[in-house]
């Protein structure tokens, strides 16, 4: 399999050892294979990386804290006992409230499964391999979680706000739009650098998709095709739809007030 390397995405060491490994050059920045093919496991994290894992188990840990409060806590409140639907929450069919339950349900979900998988991570019985996926997999998570927090914080101040404070709430959407869509980096680095124009003249839609040969199992492909330049677009898909859900909830507040 290909031996991918889980550092700091855009360091220019890594973006071209992984561009030689995308387009199968003969070469690497060592005079290397760029493919390595290797039978043991990943590397083991170093004192390092076990520091960035308690740091990420912390911060996982904090978003879905936070997240399970907002989810109990509504902008709005609840109806009343003496009303019909006692109990729910009041402004439940505004769009706003639906995009604040979607967003509080993902982050606290990404933080909770990433917690998971960094305590699998760090832990020594676990063989080194598997925790080195482990936290390759939180190390994506975590930022989602972190992500649609900020989107659940914006629609919950929407809700709170109310029309009255309309340029406020317009505000409040775009620094939360500014803070998705700039704050983590490698979000538009294949988009900066040009790597996809790059890698389809040099290996075509293969390169894209990293499969070059065909696999010779299932977890093969899937660790192909998720360390390819195609799916760096994941990380960039959730902030775009926070951000469109943003524009939507200011328009039908605008036009459509009851929404």
């Amino acid at each position: 399999m290909l031996l991918y390397y889980p550092f700091f995405s855009q360091d220019p060491r890594v973006l071209v050892q992984n561009c030689l490994c995308w387009v199968r050059a003969p070469l690497s920045l060592n005079h290397r294979a760029a493919h390595i093919i290797v039978d043991e496991p990943a590397p083991a994290l170093d004192d390092e990386e076990d520091y960035m894992t308690r740091n990420g188990t912390i911060g996982s840990v904090l978003i879905a804290t936070v997240a399970f409060a907002a989810a109990f806590t509504v902008p709005g409140g609840f109806i009343a006992d003496d009303r019909p639907h006692a109990g729910t929450a009041i402004l439940a069919s505004r769009f706003a409230f639906r995009a604040f339950v979607v967003t509080d349900t993902m982050a606290f979900l990404c933080s909770i499964v990433a917690t998971s998988f960094l305590i699998y991570g760090s832990a020594k019985e676990i063989p080194r391999g598997h925790r080195w996926w482990y936290s390759l997999l939180a190390s994506g998570l975590v930022p989602w979680g972190a992500q649609f927090l900020i989107g659940t914080f914006a629609l919950g101040f929407h809700l709170v706000l109310g029309s009255a404070n309309r340029g406020l709430v317009i505000f409040v959407y775009m620094v939360a739009s500014a803070a998705v869509l700039f704050c983590f980096p490698g979000i538009w680095g294949p988009f900066c650098l040009g790597l996809w124009k790059t890698i389809w003249r040099r290996a075509g839609w293969r390169g894209l998709i990293n499969v070059h040969d065909r696999p010779s199992s299932l977890l093969e492909f899937l660790e192909s095709l998720f360390t390819g330049p195609l799916m760096d677009i994941r990380r960039t898909l959730f902030p775009v739809l926070i951000s469109v859900t943003f524009v939507v909830a200011i328009e039908l507040d605008i036009y459509m007030p009851r929404q």
